[in-house]
């Protein structure tokens, strides 16, 4: 009777086991041709996205930046976390590393229009982009295919700059202490700076390039304080049929024209940015007064510089205050909304 049941066990396992094996090869190979074909669709997105730019490994960032330390973080935005990597291998160099932690759009499309952007265009005002690396894309069919199993938290992205040595012109703005002001010597180098960088972006470039987000924490400082735009995420390329783009309203607040701020897509062009540019124009001049304030003195026929920031030394040197004067006005007649002298674009 003992050996009768042993029997009818053993058929039965190898019946369970003639139907669950196979299953699971036919499933096994069914999963590889699926994940062939969603890592080639992956990897075809990724290297459109990016064209050819420099891809680096995660563990070489996570080396560099001793795995993404407090200490080694520089500073973080609405979209990203800046870190400073020592010895990237790869370059040899000092690096900034930037990590995606929120993207406005799906798909990449941030990420990749950042990429493209500022891998394409070549300028000394504009930062250096050395590349970028994706953590849990693989490009191994065999974790591609366990990445499945993989938290979303293992998906990230970032992007590797030049490090600017200097941090960025907002916190030289508003933060620095009394002996870390910037001369009006710098400060009116950096308004040459960024209108080089920004008339690059638009007249120099085919099609055209609009930043989106022109402001004194995206003015980064070398060691020697030569200013350089960054952060590209929102920026976009014009088409070249067309000298408006649509697209959703969105930068940053109290840098952004108001004719952007709609709800849906509006029409973004040049001018945009030069709105930006003119706000960040009367910051680096007159720091925290209020810009209502600096028109009333322009349009009262007053002396705008007046208005400049308590702490430069200005005294009686002519030359200074043509100068502070000139990005005054220039920063006023960047603001279509209150002059009718608006400027349509960068080069006027």
């Amino acid at each position: 009777m003992t050996m009768v049941r042993f029997a009818d066990r053993h058929v039965k396992l190898k019946i369970i086991l003639g139907v669950i094996v196979p299953g699971l090869a036919v499933a096994l190979v069914w999963w590889f041709f699926v994940s062939c074909g969603e890592q080639k669709k992956m990897r075809n997105t990724f290297e459109m996205g990016t064209r050819g730019a420099r891809r680096f490994k995660y563990r070489d960032l996570a080396a560099a930046t001793e795995n993404f330390s407090q200490s080694r973080k520089l500073g973080q935005g609405a979209f990203g976390i800046v870190y400073r990597g020592d010895k990237l291998k790869q370059l040899d160099r000092q690096v900034a590393v930037k990590k995606i932690v929120r993207e406005s759009s799906e798909g990449h499309k941030d990420f990749f229009a950042e990429v493209r952007t500022i891998s394409e265009s070549k300028h000394k005002n504009l930062v250096k982009f050395f590349g970028w690396c994706s953590r849990g894309h693989s490009w191994n069919i065999l974790r591609f295919m366990c990445s499945c199993f993989w938290s979303k938290k293992n998906s990230e992205l970032f992007l590797v700059y030049e490090l600017m040595t200097n941090g960025n012109l907002d916190d030289y703005l508003y933060k620095s202490e009394s002996e870390k002001v910037l001369s009006w010597q710098t400060r009116y180098k950096i308004v040459k700076d960024i209108g080089s960088g920004l008339f690059y972006l638009h007249h120099e470039c085919y099609p055209y390039i609009i930043h989106r987000d022109i402001k004194p924490g995206n003015v980064l400082l070398d060691e020697e304080f030569n200013a350089k735009l960054a952060d590209f995420g929102l920026s976009r390329v014009a088409n070249p049929n067309n000298k408006t783009l649509k697209t959703a309203a969105i930068g940053s607040q109290g840098y952004l024209d108001p004719q952007c701020m709609k709800d849906g897509k509006v029409s973004f062009n040049c001018s945009s940015d030069v709105y930006s540019f003119g706000i960040a124009l009367l910051e680096i001049v007159c720091a925290r007064k209020h810009r209502e304030q600096i028109w009333g003195l322009y349009s009262s026929g007053g002396d705008v510089v007046e208005a400049a920031d308590s702490r430069l030394a200005i005294g009686g040197n002519g030359a200074v205050r043509r100068e502070m004067e000139r990005v005054i006005v220039l920063g006023l007649c960047a603001l279509p909304s209150r002059l009718n002298t608006g400027l349509p674009c960068s080069k006027q």
